[in-house]
């Protein structure tokens, strides 16, 4: 099936009937796949924005506009959009989302913090598609602060955080689907997106891009072929898939909360950590796809139970996160809410020269 093809996409959907289409595919086939549902009367739910990627792979502040133009046909069409389903976007939302309605009467800054801590024994590896990862690191973060949106060099912006269970970790400032949305949603000075990256990591990275391994843009070689060195490059990389056996350790995603509750500072880390060798004893995958998967899982209960379906287009930040967050541990991903030491400021965030 070519996800691109609209009329393809509706012949298949009329013939599977199904309620709901989950769309588990690269964020670039967001737009086909919605319009398909549009037209077919079905309702729809992704993991990621659709961006559209530049030959610098820049995803921008408007990155949702596309998608938010499907609201009103959506609800016209008695139909059910749920944008971003995964992790992060996605159960980070649910925690920011579960913290203004119990945690916070008033929010200063988010921070969604993302570490990988596992080893899969690779020199480099991705653990989701190269092509998709590739791009996403290697554009400028944005974040948004004082009512207007900063954008600086990836991995220019630095701080350090305590992960629950895995320690110490460096993270980096990074443009990401779930800062547009919670700032649409969520009134906050300061929202950002921060990823932990290993200094190895951060070498080859470097390297690969500064030789132009990372473009997607067409190169002619001499004989004529037309080649686009990420797509070479990720022929070359280990499948994400062939990661999973043997993969140790854990992950630990959470959303940092910092405001005001009953007058006093609160600070709080709404987190969840998951295990690969766990994730490979129950499906076969290491923990990344495994939380990705549970999550647009227990969004798609959420629709079926009608705790989600009201008609139009929706961000996990706009639902309710009660019932989200009661169903996703019965399906394999708990959370924990950790309180943090309140009234000490802005985390200390260290601008790098790059």
């Amino acid at each position: 099936m070519n996800a691109d093809d609209v009329d393809s996409l509706v012949a298949l959907i009329e013939e599977v009937k199904p309620d709901l289409v989950i769309n588990a595919g690269p964020p670039w086939v967001n737009m086909p796949i919605m319009e398909a549902c549009y037209r077919a009367k079905v309702s729809y739910l992704d993991t990621s924005v659709a961006v559209d990627l530049c030959s610098e792979g820049q995803q921008v502040p408007q990155a949702y506009d596309w998608q938010w133009g499907y609201r009103e046909k959506f609800e016209e069409a008695g139909i059910t959009g749920i944008l971003g389903a995964g992790f992060d976007p996605g159960v980070v939302s649910v925690f920011a989302a579960y913290a203004v309605k119990h945690l916070f009467d008033e929010i200063d800054t988010i921070d969604v913090m993302d570490v990988n801590a596992g080893d899969h024994g690779k020199k480099f590896a991705t653990n989701f598609d190269p092509e998709t990862n590739m791009l996403e690191i290697q554009g400028d973060s944005f974040y948004w602060e004082n009512e207007e949106w900063k954008q600086v060099p990836c991995h220019s912006r630095m701080l350090e955080f305590d992960f629950p269970n895995c320690g110490s970790h460096k993270v980096y400032s990074m443009a990401h689907d779930e800062v547009r949305s919670m700032k649409e949603f969520i009134p906050a000075k300061r929202i950002e997106f921060w990823m932990g990256f290993g200094d190895r990591y951060l070498n080859y990275f470097n390297v690969m891009r500064d030789i132009g391994l990372l473009s997607p843009d067409p190169l002619t070689l001499h004989d004529g072929t037309v080649v686009q060195p990420l797509h070479v490059l990720k022929a070359l990389l280990p499948d994400p898939t062939s990661l999973a056996p043997g993969y140790t350790g854990l992950t630990c995603i959470g959303t940092w909360v910092q405001g005001k509750k009953d007058g006093k500072e609160r600070s709080v880390f709404i987190y969840n950590n998951a295990d690969h060798e766990v994730a490979y004893e129950d499906v076969e995958h290491q923990a990344i796809s495994y939380t990705t998967g549970v999550p647009a899982i227990t969004a798609a209960l959420q629709f079926f139970r009608g705790k989600w379906a009201d008609k139009g287009v929706f961000n996990m930040e706009q639902l309710d996160p009660d019932p989200f967050l009661e169903t996703m541990p019965t399906i394999g991903l708990d959370w924990h809410v950790q309180e943090l030491e309140a009234g000490q400021g802005l985390p200390v965030i260290h601008e790098l020269n790059k």
